[in-house]
């Protein structure tokens, strides 16, 4: 959570000339409601479902830059799905980053609890790092830093790519 998915999905897009496509901005758009609503109105593991069902979709095809939602390595079958399917890049970055970048956001609903954000970021450290082709620190980083640093990665073939730049 926070570490720049989107935007830095978005601005490497446009970089490369690919398309862009945010999974949770394709959940909301099919169900007719915000990530807010579902997990209020239907829960985590119903947003999960919908979440690996819009990534299969949307992995479909090749020329595209997918942001993911963070949580999506939490259903363990989806990871040889999507690395399957293209390179997985982690944004990597601090708990202390995440509370920076979200303070005062309301439309992250795992976010609202401090003690529990915290404790999935710790319990999804591992996944994300075993998931990850290509891993970027973006602490501290502008969003056309870390998504310069993914292109280069990608350019290298993944040359370096589990180290921390």
């Amino acid at each position: 959570m926070g570490s720049g998915k989107t935007a830095v999905g978005r601005k490497l897009a446009k970089k490369i000339g690919w398309k862009f496509v945010d999974v949770d901005a394709e959940i909301v758009k099919s169900e007719g409601m915000s990530i807010t609503k579902i997990f209020e109105k239907y829960g985590e593991v119903y947003f999960r479902r919908l979440e690996t069902e819009a990534a299969r979709k949307i992995l479909d095809g090749s020329g595209k830059i997918v942001a993911t939602g963070g949580g999506i390595v939490v259903k363990k079958r989806n990871i040889p799905v999507i690395k399957k399917r293209g390179v997985v890049a982690y944004l990597k970055n601090s708990f202390a980053e995440s509370e920076k970048r979200l303070k005062g956001k309301k439309d992250r609903p795992l976010f609202r609890n401090i003690n529990n954000a915290r404790k999935l970021y710790k319990e999804r450290l591992e996944l994300y790092e075993k998931a990850a082709d290509i891993k970027v620190l973006t602490d501290g980083k502008t969003v056309a830093a870390a998504a310069e640093s993914v292109k280069k990665k990608l350019e290298a073939g993944f040359a370096g790519s589990k180290s921390k730049s």
